[in-house]
């Protein structure tokens, strides 16, 4: 009898195209690919295997934010076989400490809806409720 699949991610995946102009190498210095991107880690793709229970540096770049992140690899299979670009490999990687303002810029900006055919788009996406802890962050706390 087959069991249900369950989702045992603990964060949000950001996939494409959230992701599409982040820039992502993996020291000692090779550009990977970002398939996805957590809090907690990453999914990426490239041409050299990653061996299991290694300890790597992820640099990633969106605009003028660079940031690296120390991690671990979790697995990593062959993607993909092409006689033109040869092997590439997907990694899974947790990161050491999770990094919870990852994303905070672009999500406080707000986000667009999809419209259905007929309606308006409108050209503005609707703002995250402010929670308490970005609050306290920005010393904007009700407790001072």
């Amino acid at each position: 009898m087959a069991q249900p699949l369950t989702d045992r991610r603990a964060d949000a995946r950001f996939g494409q195209p959230v992701i599409a102009d982040t820039k992502a190498i993996l020291r000692p210095g090779y550009a990977v690919s970002l398939v996805d991107l957590s809090s907690g880690g990453a999914l990426i793709q490239g041409p050299r295997p990653l061996r299991p229970g290694a300890r790597v540096h992820l640099q990633l770049q969106t605009g003028a934010k660079r940031l690296g992140l120390a991690a671990q690899v979790l697995r990593c299979s062959v993607a993909s076989l092409d006689s033109g670009s040869g092997v590439q490999y997907r990694g899974a990687l947790r990161f050491d400490h999770r990094c919870e303002s990852l994303w905070e810029a672009s999500s406080l900006a707000g986000y667009l809806l999809p419209v259905a055919d007929g309606e308006e788009a409108v050209g503005t996406g609707q703002a995250i409720p402010e929670t308490q802890s970005a609050r306290v962050e920005s010393g904007d706390s009700e407790h001072e």
